[in-house]
């Protein structure tokens, strides 16, 4: 059981502000996602899997926070104070100077129903590396704002590199095809890359931290000047309450543009191994 709870903020304007004379797109809103996954075993180095979320969006409580942090950090902040606190709003303009919104599409329901498989093409043990391969098919389930757009699916493949110690490196490539629309005015990308590095440092038998980089490219294809890359960076703590249970707890910073969607986002998981 895994809970995240993110906050995006993004903006094209001739002025920051609630009264620009050009606004090409606003993104600012919150969104929480519930996700249960269960995993069954098929052998030593196969294993399937069944996620099902349950998604709420709206305008949150996070803001003021944020703006506290980006303060204390000393980090930008996108030039968030001077919009409206806790509003949610998505619109803009297509390439074609449609407008769009989503303004209205607030609420809570399931999201898609996502299939997972994984198999351990090569078990590296803890003398040299182990590498996987991970293919996911999203169903279109989703209900409420969520309601479904189409099939999607997406591989990776996933390298675990022991560095001695306590230290192990892990780096994945791969990509997601979906259906490209448009939901509500916007397209997206039909096709998507993705790739991520991350390093584990376990300082106790019963704790690790990881520090996660990751990117992907573009997500839509006709809202005007939006940005083309997302990079953000993810810190997590790893706690074994038990023989069979575990809690993560990790949050997530934007580093690439403070104008790109996810700028802060909170995580918090729980694992049961029966």
């Amino acid at each position: 059981m895994s809970a995240l709870w993110a906050n995006s903020f993004s903006w094209t304007q001739d002025v920051e502000g609630e009264e620009p004379e050009d606004r090409r797109f606003l993104i600012d809103g919150e969104a929480l996602s519930l996700d249960f996954t269960v995993r069954r075993g098929l052998g030593r180095n196969l294993d399937v899997g069944l996620r099902i979320p349950f998604q709420a969006r709206g305008g949150g409580v996070l803001d003021g926070f944020i703006d506290g942090w980006h303060r204390l950090a000393h980090t930008p902040d996108g030039d968030r104070p001077a919009f409206r606190k806790d509003a949610f709003r998505v619109e803009g303009l297509t390439t074609e100077r449609v407008p769009f919104s989503w303004n209205d599409d607030t609420g809570h329901g399931l999201g898609d129903l996502e299939l997972e498989t994984r198999w351990r093409v090569r078990d590296g043990e803890r003398r040299s590396p182990s590498v996987a391969v991970v293919g996911r098919l999203s169903l279109p389930t989703g209900t409420g704002p969520f309601e479904p757009s189409g099939v999607g699916g997406g591989g990776q493949v996933v390298v675990d590199t022991p560095l001695g110690g306590s230290f192990d490196l892990y780096g994945g490539l791969g990509a997601t095809v979906q259906d490209p629309g448009p939901v509500r005015g916007v397209e997206y990308t039909p096709l998507r890359a993705h790739g991520f590095l991350a390093l584990e440092w376990r300082p106790w038998r019963r704790l690790s931290l990881v520090a996660e980089t990751n990117a992907a490219s573009r997500l839509v294809e006709n809202i005007d000047r939006y940005p083309g890359v997302h990079w953000i960076v993810s810190v997590t703590g790893r706690l074994d309450l038990g023989a069979r249970t575990r809690l993560d707890v990790g949050f997530t910073e934007n580093i690439w543009s403070q104008l790109t969607t996810t700028d802060f986002a909170l995580y918090v998981a729980f694992g049961f191994r029966p």
